[in-house]
């Protein structure tokens, strides 16, 4: 098989497969090549130097202009199997900043489980896990390639809300954590690392969304918007914090998995303190 630059070149063709490609009319598909910048990523990948791997984090980020800083490094041992946990408030730069941050600590040794539209990234392939945010067969996709992830010496970064941040009665809101990183902490004897990133989306995003819950569609329209919201974010600098490990045995049967999961969740609120994000994120 050829490993060339053009490999790893994004088609929303592809990603649609033929049958939809088909039935969808042409200003459709070029409306979804827009909303997915599918130029621009693949002028990105183009004229990156490093063009797939663990390089490409950096290499995107510059190309969006987007930079950060960290807090609380300090707390990691970094000879240890982390289960890493944060909040989810944007989408797509979270993503691109943790597997730089991760880059540096790491190299290529971390694994992070993302929707489908991030899967199709082609250079950050091999350290993204496709997951079906929607779909009704998620524990079977727990039995075979997420477990192999859990498994690995690899360090693991999930984001438990799932979705990412929707704005409810006019504030900016993390949607509840799942449990499923408890369980999985206890199962393979991971430590929990709480992180927070600043930062939120775009009113046009909310308001799709919202306009999803409105009309009680399994899909969220504002996914269409993911890439175009990451590209919005060129020139801003964002803040991630790290917190103190939280010891896998801590998980024991005073509280259900649920609570613990929502007692990490107010954990990662209070690493926001002083980087500009809104107290509910």
């Amino acid at each position: 098989m050829s490993d060339n630059r053009t490999d790893y070149l994004l088609d929303i063709n592809k990603v649609l497969g033929p049958e939809l490609v088909k039935k969808l009319p042409r200003f459709a598909i070029n409306f979804l090549k827009r909303r997915i910048h599918q130029d621009d990523i693949n002028g990105c990948i183009m004229t990156a130097e490093h063009y797939k791997g663990v390089g490409f984090f950096d290499e995107a980020l510059n190309h969006l202009n987007i930079t950060f800083k960290i807090r609380g490094e300090e707390n990691l041992d970094l000879s240890k199997r982390y289960l890493f946990v944060c909040n989810h408030p944007l989408g797509g730069p979270e993503a691109l900043i943790i597997g730089s941050v991760f880059r540096r600590l790491y190299g290529d040794g971390f694994m992070v489980p993302v929707n489908h539209i991030l899967a199709n990234l082609k250079p950050l392939r091999e350290f993204f896990v496709p997951v079906k945010v929607y779909s009704s067969r998620q524990s079977r996709e727990l039995g075979g390639q997420i477990a192999e992830m859990f498994q690995s010496d690899r360090q693991v970064l999930v984001f438990p809300a799932g979705l990412c941040a929707r704005k409810i009665k006019g504030k900016v809101t993390e949607m509840p954590w799942k449990k499923m990183f408890v369980t999985q902490a206890k199962r393979y004897e991971r430590d929990v690392v709480p992180m927070h990133i600043s930062g939120f989306n775009s009113k046009k995003f909310f308001f799709f969304t919202k306009l999803s819950m409105f009309l009680k569609l399994k899909f969220n329209i504002g996914m269409l918007f993911l890439v175009d919201e990451l590209f919005k974010k060129s020139g801003e600098e964002f803040i991630i914090t790290i917190g103190k490990p939280v010891p896998y045995t801590t998980f024991d049967k005073s509280k259900t998995d649920i609570q613990w999961a929502a007692e990490i969740q107010n954990q990662v609120k209070k690493l926001s303190e002083g980087n500009g994000c809104p107290p509910n994120m």
